[in-house]
């Protein structure tokens, strides 16, 4: 029997034994983190058993392009799990060292490597550690996917709630801004406040700006777009709290003024709306 396909075997055979090795050395810090994240140890014992599986199947069949496939979804699936558990890269990426040690000391202390061709043990010596490199890039890459991914969607989830749309009357309607308007922010102002006030059933919309400490010119311009929009579907719009360095860029777009509906103050623009 070749020396890949005795490794291989021993690592299918043995893998929940293997992975159990990596519990034991892996098991203060580590898990104490999956532990606060809510991971369960039984859970990345049957993950390090998969893997340590996969991991016979390739030395098995001398890395199989298949098996890759398989290994990099492990890699992906997990990157995601510690995502979502809070678990720092690094702390994967030191398991996946432990994982080198405790696998290749396995195979020493099963097989008589002494009486096996050097350059076959070196290739095999290679081929395990060239599938955990991969790991700890796939690994590595699909981390910073997620975790990139769940930044924006908790950073458009807070913007979304950011723009309250707050109904005075069954007529009125007020959408207070805080915080600098750029140009990410006033498309999610375009894109979630029409459909709000168009549920509500409102006849006007008091965009009041005075919390807004600036704003850019392609800024101003999405308001303008927010306003012909409530427009075409029969809602007003107020602009009110406009302070000078506001103004600026909404002269600069070349909008005549006169044509926009502004009232100097909150308090002003309630006092003259419908509000009941």
């Amino acid at each position: 029997m070749s020396f890949f396909k005795t490794a291989g075997q021993l690592l299918q055979n043995n893998s929940a034994e293997i992975a159990a090795e990596i519990n034991k050395v892996l098991k203060s810090e580590y898990h104490s983190l999956l532990d606060e994240g809510g991971l369960s140890n039984d859970t990345m014992t049957q993950r390090r058993t998969h893997l340590i599986k996969l991991i016979g199947t390739a030395v098995l069949n001398q890395h199989d392009p298949g098996v890759a496939d398989e290994i990099a979804d492990w890699t992906r699936e997990t990157a995601l799990a510690a995502v979502e558990q809070g678990i720092q890269v690094e702390e994967l990426i030191r398991s996946l060292r432990s994982y080198k040690k405790i696998i290749w000391n396995y195979l020493e202390n099963k097989i008589d490597i002494d009486q096996t061709k050097a350059s076959i043990v070196i290739q095999v010596h290679y081929l395990i550690e060239d599938i955990l490199d991969q790991v700890l890039l796939v690994y590595n890459a699909g981390y910073i996917n997620f975790y990139e991914q769940r930044i924006d969607s908790a950073k458009k989830a807070f913007n979304e709630v950011s723009f309250p749309v707050v109904a005075l009357s069954d007529q009125v309607a007020i959408l207070p801004l805080i915080g600098e308007l750029d140009e990410e922010r006033a498309g999610i102002i375009l894109e979630n406040v029409l459909p709000k006030c168009k549920d509500l059933k409102i006849d006007e919309l008091i965009l009041d700006l005075s919390g807004v400490p600036r704003i850019d010119t392609i800024s101003a311009n999405t308001l303008f777009q927010l306003k012909d929009s409530l427009a075409i579907i029969g809602i007003s719009l107020t602009f009110t709290g406009i302070k000078p360095e506001l103004a600026v860029p909404m002269v600069n777009l070349g909008i005549p003024i006169n044509k926009l509906h502004i009232k100097g103050t909150l308090k002003n623009a309630i006092a003259m709306s419908k509000v009941l």
